[in-house]
């Protein structure tokens, strides 16, 4: 006599596990970090490229970059825009160009506009946020550059510097790390989904029997 066994007497203890479904998950798992990964890289590629172009006319003879770090040029630039200059000998400046010049009494660089030209040729300036002008003319010689371009954002740490705005600059620095950590997925093959391993692809060829 043969027992045919209820199906319904089985337990769940007794099914196999599928281990495909654990390969599968994990293979989904590292997909997602990859993308999260490339996600991160484009993001670092993207802030590192605007860093260098603000830094670069450091050292480039004729070019001067200097971050904002007031409200006093608003809506036109922001706090935490670097103004990209280039040098003209500081003399023949029109009126309504914006320039960047080293500040007489603070010595430090400062952008904004000109308004006006005084007979010495020295230039009356005013942030395009500002009631009155500056109180102060500006040589001509101490002019640096006019302003061509803008970089966006790079500035603001040194703008929360500057305030003592510290919590916005430790966020900053928590998240420039949590990059760099998810950058790694993107750079490891073990995580690219379109990686393939040559050595575990092979397989061994048919063997035709005589």
């Amino acid at each position: 006599m043969t027992t045919v066994a209820d199906p319904r007497d089985r337990s769940p203890d007794s099914e196999q596990p599928d281990p495909g479904g654990d390969s599968v998950q994990s293979k989904r798992g590292d997909e997602g970090r990859f993308y999260l990964g490339l996600v991160a890289l484009v993001g670092l590629l993207v802030f590192g490229t605007l860093a260098v172009i603000a830094v670069l006319p450091m050292v480039v003879p004729g070019y001067t970059s200097a971050s904002i770090t007031s409200g006093s040029m608003q809506p036109k630039l922001r706090p935490g825009d670097v103004v990209i200059a280039v040098g003209n000998g500081g003399a023949g400046i029109k009126t309504g160009t914006i320039v960047v010049y080293e500040d007489p009494a603070r010595g430090d660089l400062v952008t904004h506009r000109i308004v006006g030209v005084n007979d010495d040729g020295s230039y009356v300036t005013r942030g395009d946020a500002n009631g009155v002008n500056d109180a102060q003319a500006i040589p001509s010689e101490n002019v640096k550059g006019v302003g061509k371009w803008v970089v966006p954002y790079v500035g603001l740490p040194r703008v929360w510097v500057a305030n003592n705005e510290w919590l916005p600059l430790g966020f900053t620095l928590i998240a420039a790390v949590w990059v760099m950590w998810f950058v790694r997925y993107a750079l490891e093959t073990k995580y690219d989904p379109w990686f393939v391993d040559e050595s575990e692809s092979q397989t061994e060829p048919l063997r035709v029997g005589s």
